[in-house]
């Protein structure tokens, strides 16, 4: 996975950023932890897809564990801590890591709620700019770090990084929900139906 991200990518990251915002603000308000870990779950999830495993045959939810989420997921990660390093988001190393008590308040959305609520508009947004799922990863990525930016002055920027890897990993190492196809009714009566 390359930390080089292209223009595409960068115009993606712009929607992520929007979707996010727009599914989970309410007014300017936004809960920084439930957005970060969200966007992250998006993140990962998206990278999950792009291995090319048959998520249909396991129950959404069900942790799957591969080694290719082992050794791609944590350049997300990179990629989260590169745009904070060159953004000048300071943080304490010994504030780093998984424990609980570095990871702020508890996200409003578990993984999967956040999955059903943002993956398909996701895939849209990845098609749109012509993406590969790993690069639309990756742009999800840059988006997560972008709000954990924007959120470190109320809630630190340890506490976002630490939210955003915890999300990458949730994302990538869980089946995500079905996308099911939405068959929209006909705006207008058909021409067949008089009543």
């Amino acid at each position: 996975m390359s930390l080089l991200i292209t223009e595409k990518q960068n115009q993606a990251a712009g929607d992520f950023v929007d979707l996010i915002a727009g599914r989970l603000g309410s007014g300017r308000e936004i809960h920084p932890e439930t957005a970060i870990a969200s966007a992250a779950r998006v993140s990962g999830s998206l990278l999950l897809r792009s291995f090319g495993f048959d998520l249909g045959s396991s129950d959404p939810g069900t942790v799957l564990l591969s080694n290719e989420a082992n050794e791609k997921g944590p350049a997300l990660i990179s990629l989260l801590g590169a745009f904070l390093a060159k953004n000048q988001v300071a943080l304490d190393s010994t504030k780093l890591g998984g424990a609980t008590e570095h990871r702020g308040t508890e996200p409003n959305l578990t993984t999967l709620e956040s999955l059903s609520l943002l993956q398909a508009d996701a895939l849209a947004v990845a098609a749109r700019h012509s993406l590969s799922l790993q690069q639309a990863a990756e742009a999800a990525a840059l988006a997560t770090a972008f709000i954990v930016k924007e959120c470190s002055a109320s809630i630190g920027g340890e506490v976002g990084f630490n939210v955003a890897a915890f999300g990458f990993v949730e994302g990538s190492k869980t089946v995500p929900p079905s996308l099911e196809e939405v068959v929209k009714p006909p705006t207008s009566k058909p021409w067949y139906k008089v009543w």
